[in-house]
């Protein structure tokens, strides 16, 4: 299997030619899109990283024993988690996708022989 030499390096001259005439490569610019919106649900104030923060802190009083760090306002416990599952379940479909979106690539991957 002969191997095409790119400015990227070589890739296999069959499975280029597949992806030249079927991978469309502004996929991978709806997957940083997707990565900017993962980074805002993971990171930013009222994000998940605060909701696991609160749960945390939820937990530790309630398995612990440690003093209350939250208001009654807030959430059960139970609901609390089940929130952030459910999210991050979501997250996990997207980035599932995303791999599955970019695997055609790694067919690109050269023979050894050539």
């Amino acid at each position: 299997m002969p191997n095409t030499q790119t400015p990227y390096g070589p890739v296999d001259t069959d499975a280029l030619h597949r992806l030249q005439d079927s991978f469309d490569t502004s996929e991978i610019l709806r997957i940083v899109d997707l990565v900017d919106t993962i980074r805002t649900r993971v990171g930013e104030p009222a994000g998940i990283r605060d909701d696991l923060l609160q749960l945390h802190g939820m937990a530790h009083t309630v398995l612990n024993g440690a003093g209350l760090v939250s208001g009654a306002t807030n959430p059960a416990l139970v609901e609390q988690a089940e929130t952030i599952v459910e999210e991050l379940d979501d997250l996990i479909r997207m980035l599932q996708r995303a791999v599955h979106a970019l695997r055609p690539l790694e067919l690109l991957r050269p023979s050894d022989d050539a």
